[in-house]
């Protein structure tokens, strides 16, 4: 057991911890007056701000969406319900780099839906909207996918007796269905902010990579170590880490006060 705990440290320390250390290292290794530059680049906080911009939009949206085809999928099963459980993971079964080629196929100005779009005055790819239905695609599963095993597990008693005492609809779920998934909605919240604002494949693809315009923290990072900037490149793929490992402490904390919760 000692050699296969050795085994599984090393493995990971050197997949991600090293990685890790070694991004840090090299941004901090610039000193204050350093990182307060590459801080205040104005390419990168036009980055920054479009990033934040796509994960306000998309995160909300992801998460209706999510609990609504989470109680459709357990709580009224019917063959289309079957066709969207198995439809929601396909962003998990196919590459972001196909998933943006596939948006850019139907949404450009020469696509099925693009073209109509367009002539309406309505542009998808190459701008804002499109970056968001990138991201929206590859974190769609995110939220459904940490309800509908819970949802399953408690089943629809108390849901069941809330209707017979009286209870509409909307009172049952804002009582009942709500507070028994909150821990593991929020769980899922937190993987689709993560999953939005770390994208690169899909936003590749669809946004064009405009600077000031159409770029996003993960094509900056990208397009500053592709011209040998390094020291902004560890910058934003710093911040980009930061984030992770604090979403990361944030979910381990979920998941304990759900473990307790359950053991209650």
């Amino acid at each position: 057991m000692r050699t296969l705990r050795a085994i599984t440290v090393f493995y990971v320390a050197s997949l991600i911890g090293a990685p890790l250390y070694l991004v840090f290292h090299e941004t901090l290794i610039q000193g204050s007056h350093g990182l307060w530059i590459s801080l205040h680049d104005p390419q990168m906080l036009a980055a920054m701000r479009l990033t934040a911009v796509i994960a306000l939009v998309v995160t909300p949206f992801n998460v209706i969406f999510g609990v609504g085809a989470s109680l459709a999928i357990v709580r009224r099963p019917t063959r289309w319900t079957r066709i969207l459980d198995l439809g929601i993971d396909v962003p998990l079964a196919i590459s972001p780099i196909i998933v943006g080629v596939m948006l850019e196929l139907a949404y450009s100005f020469n696509g099925w839906f693009g073209a109509p779009l367009a002539e309406h005055g309505f542009r998808i790819m190459f701008s804002w909207p499109g970056i968001a239905m990138a991201s929206a695609v590859v974190s769609l599963p995110l939220v459904s996918r940490e309800l509908i095993p819970l949802l399953r597990e408690i089943g629809e008693s108390q849901e069941l007796t809330a209707a017979t005492l009286g209870a509409g609809t909307w009172r049952t779920f804002f009582t009942i269905t709500l507070p028994a998934m909150r821990w593991a909605l929020a769980y899922g919240l937190l993987l689709t902010l993560a999953r939005v604002i770390g994208e690169y494949g899909a936003v590749l693809i669809v946004s064009g990579n405009v600077a000031f315009q159409t770029q996003t923290l993960t094509l900056n990072i990208g397009e500053n170590f592709e011209n040998y900037n390094q020291s902004l490149g560890f910058t934003g793929a710093s911040l980009l880490a930061l984030t992770s490992i604090i979403a990361l402490f944030t979910l381990n904390i979920i998941k304990q006060r759900e473990g307790s919760r359950r053991e209650h």
